[in-house]
């Protein structure tokens, strides 16, 4: 592009590139950026390749049709073939009269898009045209076409509409539904003209919830996809994946190209499935199974054996994480059991299903009644004595720290350290995990039936509340898990819920409903059968009625203190 370097008085010359300021001809500046966007391509410089390959064609007055043909292979490269057509349908515009080769692009074109019936008439239109030797890629195509045909309606479709019979109706209606046509109406038009609102409102956007076992279905159909049509290079692709949540990869808080590194990783990754789909379109994937099945009686053994193994391996899971429960209950390690049925439960339990493991139900009683029972063990007679006199006597009796009111800092100007940033320090990283937590467990109740699991669940919750003193919060889930413990008729469950239920009630210093609350527990602990729960209680019972009856005799002195200064003034004024 060239440039006049006369540049008016008071105006700054613009700065170009050395390549700028020669004067180059319209027919020159073209061939520079052919010769650029070849080279770029090579290089696997995409992005910069096909800003140049639009320069040259937008730089000719002419139709280019030479570098119309090299975009056209590269988007093809690139897995865009609605661009590859288009340019092939350029070209032909281009030429006249229609060359066969430029008819063999749109071919080409037509099959990387999927679009085997049109792609089957162009090849028939073009073979009762062509003469002699130009007929061989043309009947090359169309045998290959033929075959995309043959695989993907062939002998291999009716096995599989037999096997998803039961599934094809609900397809078909979503299919056959009718799409309504019209432009749709913004929420806030629609209500102004019922005359309800006059405020652009937004639309709500729901968000789906997968359990963690489709999840893992979804993964699982991903990985056989890949290694169906890609081979041994499906490795390849589920590293490609892995790259994207890597930190060290995308570097976000340490250079500003982390965006774009992860603009490239993700547009690698849709090229890849687009290619996935090309193959899946011409060799459907029950096609690719049913060629594999030469031998269907072979093929069922062999299921059946692996199911079993997968079957043994779980039961040989489930005694190793029995018996690792055991080992720290001996130990009374109660933090640690906690984190490990966490994740045990939360990462290996959920993805079985009952066929995998046929004694799911029973083990989850297993593994919550351990940690119930371990927990319960964490109730016992202080070594020290308890007194009334001290306001925080129930919370150290009951393992919880009081409520202290926040400390105000001072902010000293040019002493850093006495700063406060909303995103560092202690008490941000608490409530980023508290955060964390509260997300996985009520992700997980989202999905959980079983009642006992969701008493457990709920439980957790209420303490992770009680922990960050968020005392309603905590009486409100203490008193879900209670109701869920009951319909599993789960004495050990209420139980613990309703202490957690007292903690709350402790640190709020609400006697009269803790007295409520210690007489359910003192009934559940005699349900349960243990003396020691019982006498833990009744120790806090003794404690509670102490407290109320300080309480009254302090408001009892204080009323007779108000009357006798009453009584001193109405003296004095007469």
């Amino acid at each position: 592009m060239g440039t006049d370097l006369t540049t008016p008085a008071g105006v700054l010359v613009p700065r170009l590139n050395p390549w700028q300021i020669i004067t180059w001809s319209s027919k020159q500046r073209q061939c520079i950026y052919r010769s650029w966007a070849q080279h770029l391509s090579m290089r696997r410089c995409n992005s910069a390749a096909q800003i140049y390959f639009d320069k040259c064609i937008n730089e000719s007055s002419s139709h280019d049709f030479l570098t119309v043909l090299m975009r056209n292979k590269f988007n093809r490269v690139m897995a865009r073939p609605e661009e590859a057509l288009e340019d092939s349908r350029n070209a032909v515009n281009f030429m006249q009269p229609e060359k066969s080769s430029v008819n063999l692009l749109i071919a080409d074109a037509l099959h990387d898009i999927n679009q085997f019936e049109d792609n089957k008439l162009l090849l028939h239109d073009n073979l009762r045209r062509e003469m002699g030797t130009t007929k061989v890629p043309f009947l090359q195509r169309l045998t290959m076409v033929n075959e995309n045909f043959k695989d993907s309606v062939g002998d291999s479709m009716s096995p599989f509409l037999l096997k998803n019979s039961a599934k094809l109706s609900s397809i078909h209606e979503h299919l056959v539904k009718p799409k309504s046509t019209s432009d749709p109406i913004a929420r806030w038009q629609l209500y102004k003209e019922k005359k309800e609102c006059d405020v652009q409102s937004l639309v709500e956007k729901r968000n789906m919830r997968i359990s963690p076992l489709e999840g893992a279905w979804h993964e699982r159909k991903r990985k056989f996809f890949f290694q169906t049509y890609l081979q041994r290079s499906w490795v390849d692709v589920a590293f490609l994946k892995a790259l994207r949540d890597n930190p060290n990869v995308t570097l976000d808080n340490y250079f500003q190209s982390a965006e774009e590194r992860l603009q490239m990783l993700n547009k690698t990754c849709e090229q890849l499935t687009k290619f996935g789909r090309m193959l899946h379109a011409r060799s459907p994937l029950y096609n690719e199974i049913h060629q594999r099945m030469e031998y269907p009686e072979k093929a069922e053994k062999f299921h059946d054996e692996n199911m079993f193994r997968i079957q043994y391996q779980t039961r040989r899971n489930m005694i190793s994480i029995l018996r690792t429960i055991t080992a720290l209950r001996a130990q009374n390690d109660t933090r640690r059991l906690r984190k490990f049925v966490e994740k045990a439960m939360g990462e290996y339990n959920v993805l079985k299903t009952r066929r995998a493991m046929p004694w799911k139900i029973e083990f989850m009683n297993e593994v919550y009644n351990h940690l119930a029972l371990s927990l319960c063990e964490g109730y016992r007679l202080p070594k020290t004595k308890v007194s009334p006199y001290d306001n925080n006597s129930m919370c150290h009796l009951l393992g919880v720290s009081p409520l202290k009111p926040s400390e105000q800092r001072t902010v000293v100007f040019g002493d850093r350290s006495t700063y406060t940033y909303d995103d560092s320090g202690d008490a941000f990283e608490q409530a980023k995990e508290f955060k964390r937590c509260k997300l996985a467990l009520e992700k997980r109740l989202f999905f959980a039936k079983l009642p006992i699991e969701r008493s457990y669940l709920l439980y957790e919750l209420a303490d992770v509340h009680l922990l960050q003193n968020q005392q309603e919060r905590c009486l409100l889930y203490a008193q879900k898990s209670i109701v869920e413990a009951r319909r599993c008729n789960s004495k050990i469950w209420e139980f613990l819920a309703t202490m957690q239920q007292a903690k709350s009630h402790a640190i709020l210093c609400k006697f009269e409903r803790q007295s409520d609350v210690l007489n359910s527990a003192y009934q559940l602990a005699k349900d349960l059968k243990s003396p020691q729960l019982c006498t833990f209680i009744e120790l806090c019972r003794m404690l509670n009625r102490d407290y109320m009856t300080l309480r009254k005799m302090l408001q009892l002195v204080a009323s007779k203190r108000l009357r006798s200064r009453l009584s001193n003034r109405s003296l004095t004024e007469k």
